[in-house]
């Protein structure tokens, strides 16, 4: 799903219907355990063409000409120049060598065998996954903002990407990564509400993609959330997605147009 302002907003709704369940179980801050030191796994080491390919700076150099190192500055792209969030995403991947190499392919459906192939490894790459779960459970933010919140949903994009690929080495790893991220508590005391209720949406998101793929992992997730500090919440999150999916169903039935032979 590509990131666009619709998205945004289903984020905002989406955070927005968590806010009833964090305020249900926040009466007052927790001690927590402290969160690891933000260092991150080291990134495997993608060659120019697999890493910011739209960057006009990556590109080989011409005979007689000086060498062009690969640069991640923002740069005009045909990419987001339709896009309301332009001026966000471009500074955003700018800063995040991972994330920009994921949109480029995310963006290019029609890749060639080679494309295709670099971009399977990509999906199935650990040192990926261990940023993406840093970034999710401990950002550097403090406070909420559009930025922040649009990286994050573009982390949970990978995820789910990561998983549609069915031959993905690796999709039991991401299964369960999700699962871990989901009953983490990475509310630490004195945490802005605002950034709360950001991470708790992506709980919702990271929740929908465990039953959308591995629905049995997400009563599972349920079940070992219980006696928790996350119960109510992950409770919540349960029930408003299957209530969503109930009425997703339901105008999906109204909406679809009568068979030929009906009359």
């Amino acid at each position: 799903m590509k990131v666009s302002s619709g998205r945004a907003l289903l984020a905002a709704l989406g955070i927005a219907a968590g806010a009833v369940a964090v305020f249900l179980w926040w009466g007052r801050d927790h001690a927590v355990e402290p969160p690891p030191t933000a260092v991150k796994s080291p990134a495997r080491a993608y060659a120019p063409h697999q890493v910011a390919m739209k960057s006009p700076s990556a590109s080989p150099k011409e005979d007689g000409a000086e060498p062009l190192k690969p640069s991640y500055e923002p740069v005009p792209s045909d990419d987001f120049d339709d896009n309301p969030l332009a001026n966000v995403l471009r500074p955003l991947l700018a800063n995040d060598v991972q994330l920009d190499t994921f949109m480029y392919y995310h963006n290019r459906p029609l890749l060639d065998e080679a494309g295709r192939a670099h971009y399977h490894e990509f999906l199935a790459d650990p040192a990926m996954f261990a940023n993406v779960k840093h970034d999710l459970l401990y950002p550097e933010e403090t406070k909420a903002d559009q930025a922040s919140n649009i990286k994050r949903l573009m982390k949970i994009d990978y995820l789910r990407e990561a998983l549609e690929w069915k031959e993905n080495p690796q999709r039991a790893e991401i299964i369960a990564l999700i699962a871990e991220m989901i009953l983490t508590d990475n509310y630490p005391a004195g945490m802005d509400m605002g950034m709360k209720l950001s991470l708790s949406g992506n709980k919702m998101e990271l929740y929908e993609l465990l039953l959308d793929f591995a629905p049995d992992r997400a009563l599972a997730v349920l079940q070992a959330s219980k006696g928790t500090r996350l119960e109510a919440m992950i409770a919540y999150i349960a029930n408003t997605l299957d209530v969503r999916k109930q009425i997703e169903a339901k105008l999906d039935t109204e909406v679809r147009p009568p068979s030929s032979g009906s009359h």
